[in-house]
């Protein structure tokens, strides 16, 4: 789906970086997010072509394809809102979607979750993992509208997930870029923020990768 736009630099892998220095292999530190946007570049662009988010945002998706699609998604948001330790208000309006286009609560229950969200368990870790999720919501909101062809205009019955927070989504995503900088004076901290991240961007697209299931669409 779309996220905040990535920039067109480019950065070192994870495994290539030089602990201590900036992103680049050179001491001009250029800052966290700016960093987080370049390493995750050819990610972004990869799932900007996925063909559940491309077809929603051709206006083109069908019903069960749509459905096909939620499923992927909350197979995804249950387990990482829980390795976050966020809320799950993500899972929370996933849910209300489905059920809006025929999957209740005791088929929520039996759909598979992925088994490879990363671990998270240190503030570095986290924060870059919610990096992706965050500027997934940001992008989610052109997905919402894209979708008035499935459900109508001013409908949000079924696209809450992509809604998010409404008219506070963009507050939240300044806010958070504003907390990914107060790391800037950690290069080591910056690493394992853009490693989480990178490893959390993987685990999804692989995730999403089988997302046309039939047996999980119906």
């Amino acid at each position: 789906m779309p996220w905040a736009p990535a920039c067109s630099a480019v950065v070192g892998s994870p495994q290539t970086r030089t602990p201590g220095r900036g992103p680049y292999g050179h001491d001009d530190y250029i800052g966290v997010h700016p960093a987080l946007r370049a390493a995750t570049q050819d990610v972004h662009e990869r799932l900007h072509r996925h063909p559940g988010f491309a077809a929603i945002q051709a206006g083109r998706i069908d019903l069960a394809d749509y459905r096909a699609l939620l499923v992927r998604l909350i197979g995804f948001y249950v387990p990482f809102e829980r390795a976050a330790g966020v809320p799950p208000d993500r899972t929370h309006r996933l849910g209300a979607d489905l059920r809006t286009v025929g999957v209740d609560h005791a088929m929520c229950a039996a759909l598979p979750h992925c088994p490879c969200i990363p671990s998270l368990t240190t503030p570095t870790r986290r924060i870059g993992a919610l990096y992706v999720v965050e500027g997934a919501a940001l992008g989610g909101r052109q997905l919402a509208k894209a979708l008035d062809g499935l459900f109508g205009p001013h409908v949000t019955a079924g696209r809450e997930f992509f809604l998010g927070r409404g008219d506070a989504t963009g507050a939240a995503w300044r806010a958070f870029v504003m907390n990914l900088e107060t790391f800037a004076g950690d290069p080591l901290a910056c690493g394992e923020i853009i490693d989480a991240a990178m490893d959390t961007f993987a685990a999804f697209e692989l995730w999403l990768n089988g997302w046309h299931d039939p047996e999980l669409a119906h």
